[in-house]
């Protein structure tokens, strides 16, 4: 899968997207086989993702069995990467800002690495029962704006578009979130 450097120049590129360092982009070679090989680490994240689920049940899906709950949030973890990244190739595409967009979704799925870090310590106090979800759930939603900017700053660099269209690309990423989260909620209600 990916080498040692590649481990760590991958790595550093997530920290320097955390950090909003501009050079992140230096570390992410732009080609499919990469771009295709980074949709493993939001994979190799998603177990951790089901852990949380599962603490904080839904009340949608109190009767459906683990198996199906992790199948419906893996359908709509590929559903909304396909509309989301679908638009955003678009948008690439008639900016003619293409040859950036691999580049561009190398970063946004190792943002995902950065963004699972930031969550792990509020997963663990309310897991721990240091905290209440209630108390904690100002800072995950710090947390949330801050990795919606970061993608922003993705969008920008990676793309070289001005800020107000990088604001675009994550209000569709935010939309495309909540609404397929809508989604998945009624289809287990409905189950």
């Amino acid at each position: 899968m990916y080498s040692r450097k590649e481990w760590k120049n991958n790595l550093l590129g997530s920290l320097e997207i955390a950090l909003l360092m501009r050079n992140f982009r230096d570390r992410f070679e732009s080609t499919p086989e990469n771009a295709v090989k980074s949709f493993a680490i939001p994979a190799i994240l998603f177990p951790l993702a089901m852990m949380v689920v599962f603490v904080f049940p839904n009340p949608y899906f109190a009767d459906d069995t683990a198996k199906a709950i992790s199948f419906l949030y893996a359908f709509r973890l590929m559903i909304s990467w396909g509309l989301f990244l679908g638009a955003v190739y678009w948008i690439s595409r008639h900016i003619d800002r293409r040859e950036h967009f691999l580049q561009f979704v190398i970063a946004y799925n190792w943002l995902s690495l950065a963004a699972a870090v930031m969550f792990a310590p509020i997963a663990w106090l309310v897991v721990s029962g240091a905290y209440s979800y209630q108390e904690m759930y100002p800072l995950a939603m710090c947390v949330v704006i801050y990795t919606y900017y970061c993608t922003a700053f993705i969008a920008n660099a990676t793309l070289r578009i001005p800020w107000e269209l990088a604001g675009f690309v994550t209000m569709i990423c935010y939309a495309v979130n909540t609404h397929t989260l809508d989604v998945l909620h009624w289809i287990g209600s409905i189950i």
